[in-house]
């Protein structure tokens, strides 16, 4: 009935994840068991967490060998057999790199196609992996206030962005950390950001200073490792800082030897606070932040630029390019 080009994880990953990694295989799907429906991916998203999936030392539930690579996706139902799901619905959720997903539609939320949205935005900025991360790493966890001084590592990514654009359009003062001039003008001129910090470019924690001297309130920690160090040394001094982490990517090339922050005490001595989240925990939220976030898209105010890479069997290498930092926004692929 449909033909399926999928990308499996072939061999566990040592470090960061290489080609050798994954294979590529197409699988015939001939029919649907009752119940089930099959997905034609439209929009796959590449994100950090994949890699904590690839082996034993990761956040997220290890892939078994021979398991499709787990990616949240946004597509178009083309056979079900399931009451509740008709052909042409579309559906958003963890579809796997693969052009057709034949699943059980329990963990898919039915999505409808607003005018003036792309379905892609599904994946990004109104995506759990994307939009909704930054959301409720900024308001729900970080309680970010107008006037404030927000930091953000990792601004120039998919989640970064995000962050960068609600935090300006509820009236932050924002400062973003990007590798490079180019993904630092990027944050300036396309982003809004108000000013930008080049980690590879000289000391970081002086840099904070310099443009964040009375300290930050609210840091968005993307990055971890000596940025979110540099981070803790800039905390407003008269207290009640916050500090949400939502990854750390520096972190990843080694899952066997996380290096944590060496000056943690500064949370004590500035009275302030530091909160990991896992974004599926504030789903009573998501349609707050589904409101809002499209509130902003059709108004122009919140927009992400859009990294795409073409075909499934490409997703190794969009993963990899993810990896080295080789992207601005949202990378995603099109199956």
């Amino acid at each position: 009935m449909f033909e399926n080009r999928r990308v499996f994880l072939k061999e566990f990953a040592v470090d960061l994840p290489t080609l050798d990694n994954f294979g590529v295989e197409d699988v015939a799907i001939t029919e649907v068991p009752e119940g089930q429906i099959v997905v034609k991916s439209h929009t796959l998203s590449v994100d950090a967490w994949i890699r904590t999936t690839l082996s034993d030392a990761g956040m997220h539930a290890r892939s078994n060998l021979g398991q499709t690579i787990r990616a949240f996706g946004v597509g178009e139902v083309v056979a079900s057999t399931h009451p509740d799901w008709q052909v042409g619905d579309w559906a958003y959720g963890l579809l796997c790199a693969q052009t057709h997903a034949l699943l059980e539609p329990d963990g898919l939320q039915k999505v409808t196609l607003e005018e003036g949205i792309d379905p892609a935005a599904i994946v990004g900025p109104l995506g759990i992996t994307t939009g909704l991360t930054a959301w409720v790493g900024l308001i729900a966890v970080g309680e970010m206030k107008a006037g404030e001084t927000v930091l953000v590592s990792g601004a120039a990514g998919a989640v970064g962005s995000c962050v960068v654009q609600l935090a300006k359009s509820r009236g932050a003062h924002v400062i973003g950390i990007a590798g490079g001039a180019e993904k630092c003008a990027y944050l300036t001129s396309e982003v809004g950001a108000d000013a930008a910090i080049d980690y590879k470019q000289g000391n970081v924690t002086e840099q904070i200073a310099a443009t964040a001297p009375d300290g930050i309130e609210v840091f968005f920690d993307n990055v971890g490792g000596d940025i979110l160090d540099s981070a803790l040394d800039n905390l407003r001094p008269t207290g009640g800082a916050r500090i949400a982490i939502c990854g750390a990517i520096s972190q990843y090339e080694n899952l066997d030897d996380v290096q944590g922050p060496k000056l943690y005490l500064r949370l004590a001595e500035r009275n302030a606070s530091m909160r990991g989240f896992v974004v599926s925990h504030h789903a009573a939220r998501f349609p707050e932040a589904v409101e809002e976030i499209s509130a902003l898209l059709r108004s122009g105010n919140l927009a992400l630029h859009e990294h795409a890479v073409e075909g499934v069997e490409n997703f190794p290498e969009a993963l990899l390019m993810l990896y080295a930092g080789k992207h601005f926004g949202n990378l995603v692929v099109r199956a």
